[in-house]
């Protein structure tokens, strides 16, 4: 049986931009009708051993099921970006980000079949064993460091493992990425 998706999460239609519409939908409606609305993703950033955390899907999530991925997820209601991520980070891996120094890296617009949004990506330097994670079996399977040039050359070859598709908006993020792990 697939897991829904919390579908009635209300979430802010964005314009093309990236702009407030002052219009609230629900997630589904969002979804179903292609309108943009924003999320957030976090890289938790091994530096010294230039690796990512990265969590794998659960098998019964109906978008992108045993999919490699980041800790993400929606901006619901009137939440700012920064508690969204804050939210996202404590449900899925259980971990307070606020003691960590977030750090924004880039917005890039995705128009994906089933997602068009504004995706706010921001980073941790901050290795955490992954005994101390506490993930969230409802949304994920398992949570693994992996090395940071070999999730960038999967990505660039579109690989199914992961749920990035590499184009210009994901080139633009991993090249301030490697400013940021491998400098």
């Amino acid at each position: 049986m697939l897991i829904a998706d919390k579908d009635d999460e209300l979430l802010e239609v964005l314009n093309e931009n990236g702009e407030p519409t002052g219009r609230f939908e629900k997630r589904s409606i969002v979804h179903a009708n292609k309108m943009y609305h924003n999320e957030v993703a976090l890289w938790v950033i091994d530096k010294a051993n230039q690796r990512v955390l990265l969590q794998r899907r659960s098998p019964n999530k109906k978008q992108n099921p045993n999919k490699l991925a980041l800790c993400a997820g929606h901006v619901v209601g009137n939440e700012t970006l920064l508690v969204a991520l804050q939210k996202e980070a404590k449900e899925e891996i259980g971990v307070d980000i606020k003691q960590y120094g977030v750090k924004k890296i880039v917005t890039i617009k995705r128009t994906e079949p089933n997602n068009y949004c504004f995706s706010h990506h921001y980073y941790i330097l901050q290795y955490i064993p992954i005994n101390e994670l506490k993930i969230q079996k409802e949304e994920l399977s398992e949570v693994l460091y992996l090395d940071y040039n070999k999730l960038k050359e999967m990505v660039k070859n579109n690989s199914s493992e992961v749920v990035f598709s590499w184009n210009a908006e994901y080139q633009k993020l991993f090249n301030l990425l490697d400013e940021i792990i491998c400098k």
